[in-house]
């Protein structure tokens, strides 16, 4: 690694290992021997790419301390005591009677696991570890409350309640009387957003199990959450609640010693949650307000996906495990990891594009090519790639492999095929893997136009000219070997011979070759199906 790279995880790595005083209070910091990331996920929706996000982007940091000669622990922190407020697409009606209870109540939608979290948290760390090249240690919330981790943290908030609601208050104006930190389980009904504090005491709370109203983002209407009316007493010892939200993010960092933990913007505008628990986290518990704070580099911005956010209930979700099915982890990686503090819509019909960067990128980690490279573009390289290849491994175009995967139903029949065009072949893993990708990404995103069926029998109507053009074309092949760009030349050739425009000439040979008026680069395709094949089919023409 170069150590002047500008690559945004060393400039964020340099500032943790800097550091060297508190943000809120007068008092210097030194860090601990082993430094501690920490990513989380909330699990009240099924886990997807866009949660990915946040803990690829810490393990690129991990990944850059380490290369500093750091100690780095990295956690990831399921969020599964937050109240569950909506049944998320794919999850079974009948689940609407758990609205208001903790995740972790939920039993398993699909029976194969002890409970909802264990099911899906299973599921998104395996897939990260296994193809996306993160590896973090597992902690829960609910766990968490149970042994007693937050029990000093609750003690805190609950002592020192009048500061907590200062700062709480500086951001928000609509702090409700009976504010409290703690936010107890009703004993009776199992909810969790249904409790209403009654008295705060020292050791926990009374509370009353009441009705609830809330609003879901983007929505008019108010969703009720009926309570049973239950009045006890909530005794922190036990761990059965969760402490709100602000209180709860500066208990993590200070159980568990974190120095980073990033998120998105909505987190550091003015009067939003980061400041609130920062504050918190140094005044109440003694422990620093974790990077990024106030540094340039990050929050970092959303990845939209086709336009939007992926939201769980909206169904608009691809699973970790489901992407490297259609497209290289590496993409994804890419797509989280360039520029993170960038506004970027990415449509799955771009995935080929998308690989031709890393392909250019790989190029350029290799000295191949000198006239494309940027200042971070070899650190970029080696961010995204779970284990960066010790050669060049000439990668073979991904649109062409999946226009390949259309005519030819196994990679080992595309072999003699690349061969004869003259594609080498340096990783035979990697390229095998790569052409399943994009048959499968053909059959999940790609556009009508890049969809096709090579024909048996040619049965489309075409005028005098174009059969004349395509005549010649016949003929030129019987005729003449060529690569992909010669044969490309030689069509402008015949377009000017016979006078034919461009545009017609290729919707032509489109029609007689997939019935289509669009298709794959036809040079290229023409190539692929074999000239035998086309020549075969251009007699038909009539």
């Amino acid at each position: 690694m170069d150590e002047k790279s500008l690559f945004w995880t060393d400039q964020l790595a340099d500032l943790i290992i800097k550091r060297s005083k508190y943000n809120h209070i007068d008092k210097k910091f030194i860090n601990p021997k082993i430094l501690t990331i920490k990513s989380s996920t909330s699990i009240s929706g099924v886990p997807h790419i866009g949660n990915a996000s946040d803990v690829i982007r810490h393990n690129a940091v991990v990944q850059a301390l380490q290369d500093k000669g750091k100690k780095v622990r990295f956690i990831w922190v399921a969020e599964d005591m937050d109240p569950w407020r909506k049944v998320p697409s794919g999850i079974p009606e009948k689940f609407s009677k758990y609205i208001g209870m903790p995740v972790s109540s939920l039993p398993d939608p699909e029976g194969c696991c002890k409970n909802y979290v264990e099911h899906f948290v299973s599921l998104f760390l395996d897939s990260l570890m296994e193809n996306f090249g993160t590896k973090p240690i597992f902690y829960s919330t609910t766990e968490a409350y149970k042994k007693g981790v937050f029990k000093k943290h609750i003690r805190k908030a609950l002592e020192n309640l009048d500061e907590v609601k200062r700062i709480v208050g500086k951001f928000r104006k609509d702090l409700p009387e009976d504010y409290s930190p703690w936010k107890p389980v009703c004993e009776n009904c199992g909810k969790i957003i249904t409790t209403r504090i009654k008295e705060v005491k020292k050791d926990g709370v009374d509370y009353e199990c009441k009705d609830y109203e809330f609003k879901e983002y983007g929505k008019e209407a108010y969703n009720k959450v009926k309570g049973c009316g239950y009045k006890g007493f909530s005794d922190i010892k036990k761990g059965n609640g969760k402490l709100l939200w602000n209180i709860e993010w500066a208990a993590e960092w200070d159980a568990w010693k974190v120095v980073l933990e990033g998120a998105g913007k909505e987190h550091f505008m003015p009067t939003s949650s980061f400041w609130r628990a920062g504050e918190i986290c140094e005044k109440i518990f003694d422990w620093i307000e974790p990077y990024p704070g106030k540094n340039p580099i990050q929050p970092y911005e959303y990845i939209m996906f086709e336009g939007s956010k992926m939201s769980a209930s909206k169904g608009n979700v691809v699973a970790t495990w489901e992407w490297p099915k259609f497209a290289p982890p590496e993409l994804l990686r890419l797509i989280f990891l360039k520029k993170p503090n960038k506004v970027r819509d990415f449509k799955f019909v771009d995935v080929g594009r998308a690989v031709d960067e890393i392909d250019k990128l790989e190029k350029i980690y290799f000295g191949l090519d000198k006239e494309n490279e940027e200042d971070d573009s070899k650190r970029l390289f080696e961010s995204i790639n779970i284990k960066v290849p010790k050669k060049y491994r000439d990668p073979i175009n991904f649109s062409f492999l999946a226009m390949l995967s259309q005519v030819y139903d196994s990679f080992e029949k595309c072999v003699p095929v690349l061969k004869k065009l003259d594609h080498k072949i340096v990783d035979k893993e990697f390229t095998k893997k790569r052409f399943e990708q994009a048959k499968e990404w053909v059959n999940k995103y790609a556009p009508d136009y890049m969809r096709f069926k090579v024909v048996d029998k040619v049965e489309v109507k075409l005028d005098e000219q174009e059969k004349k053009a395509l005549k010649l074309l016949m003929n030129k092949l019987e005729k003449n070997k060529y690569d992909e760009e010669s044969l490309f030349n030689e069509f402008y050739k015949i377009c000017s011979e016979v006078e034919i425009n461009n545009v017609d000439f290729f919707k032509a040979a489109y029609k007689v070759l997939i019935n289509k008026e669009k298709g794959p680069r036809l040079a290229s395709f023409i190539l692929a199906i074999g000239k035998e094949k086309v020549i075969k089919l251009l007699k038909q023409i009539k």
